[in-house]
């Protein structure tokens, strides 16, 4: 930790970076969720927070907890006695409402045998107002109670159907109830489930409309469109550098702060995202989970495995020289092949002298 300047509190100290993760959600999502701000990586706004700051949220979030919890404890308590009480209200009061309006019928009835037209025509339009006034509160009321159900409670966000707010109230509880059969990862959604399921069965129904190329999801077909199109509307508040990805920019924006806070509990050894912690632990169990369909060959990486079958059964070679237009499958034989025809333009060069 260094001294930097606080995005919340404004003042110098100790500070973490405001997108650290804490408990899964980093220190961002949690201030979003209490105020009304908008804090998102490369906004050229200040990226730390105190431990000061870090403190008070963590008691306005067990504040927040605690109203919650009690708030439950207490309506549970008196669920059964607001229920039996609501009905004998309901009761007295409806069967007294009835009545009125039955008394004042047959008032009307009797009034209109006797009064001029034009009394009856008026009367007619204040009971219409009546009953105009009645249906809006009537509809106020619906519009109450379907808001009240499709409200989260912790957050304040409001909903569009009762099952968004079941799926959006877990991102609160930490619920996951969908698991991969493959390797137990759990989801909070099924839709989610049903995407992570194509990494196991190589499942990739998007497809490129430029190059063809295919992807198991959305947020990789929209990125991969960024290739073609050039856009890198991330950009790092630290240097003129910008990228294709959300993902690539705070990969970077560490590099820059020197985060490192995955750990490998074997050596002790930190990364700074948890997929290198992953690729890293590799080394140690020696597994090799990517296997090529055609040989049967073992690799750590997705990526050796992808540039295995193109260099080795398809017969791409990307690496081309532009002194002879030999083309390579790798980069080490590439950079050989050129180391070549230096010497020679060296040897060349120095008989001419």
């Amino acid at each position: 930790m260094t001294t930097h300047q606080c995005r919340i509190c404004l003042e110098y100290g100790f500070t973490k970076s405001i997108f650290n993760t804490e408990k899964e959600e980093m220190f961002s999502t949690k201030i979003m969720r209490l105020a009304k701000v908008h804090i998102y990586p490369g906004d050229g706004l200040l990226t730390k927070i105190c431990m000061k700051c870090i403190s008070k949220l963590k008691i306005c979030l067990e504040f927040i907890h605690l109203c919650e919890v009690s708030d439950l404890k207490l309506r549970a308590s008196v669920k059964l006695d607001q229920k039996s009480s609501n009905i004998a209200e309901y009761s007295s009061k409806d069967v007294l409402d009835c009545k009125n309006k039955v008394d004042s019928i047959v008032l009307k009835l009797e009034f209109d045998k006797n009064v001029c037209p034009d009394i009856r025509v008026e009367s007619k339009a204040i009971l219409n107002k009546k009953r105009i006034r009645t249906r809006n509160l009537k509809n106020e009321s619906n519009i109450n109670k379907k808001i009240e159900k499709q409200q989260c409670f912790t957050c304040g966000k409001v909903m569009s159907s009762k099952f968004r707010l079941k799926t959006h109230i877990r991102t609160h509880t930490g619920e996951k109830p969908f698991s991969c059969p493959h390797c137990k990862k759990d989801f909070s959604l099924a839709q989610n489930l049903k995407v992570h399921l194509r990494t196991h069965t190589g499942e990739k129904p998007l497809h490129c409309t430029v190059c063809g190329e295919s992807f198991a999801q959305s947020a990789g077909l929209a990125a991969h469109k960024r290739k073609h199109t050039g856009q890198t509307p991330y950009r790092c508040v630290l240097c003129p550098r910008s990228f294709r990805t959300i993902g690539h920019l705070q990969y970077h924006i560490r590099r820059h702060t020197g985060e490192k806070n995955f750990e490998c509990d074997t050596c002790g050894r930190a990364f700074i995202t948890r997929s290198d912690l992953k690729q890293h632990i590799l080394t140690h169990t020696g597994d090799r989970p990517h296997v090529c369909s055609i040989c049967g060959m073992r690799l750590t990486r997705a990526s050796h495995l992808k540039r295995h079958v193109q260099h080795m059964h398809n017969g791409v070679k990307p690496f081309k020289c532009t002194d002879c237009n030999a083309t390579f499958t790798n980069k080490m034989e590439f950079d050989n092949h050129f180391e070549q025809h230096t010497e020679r333009r060296e040897i060349s060069g120095s008989k001419k002298d």
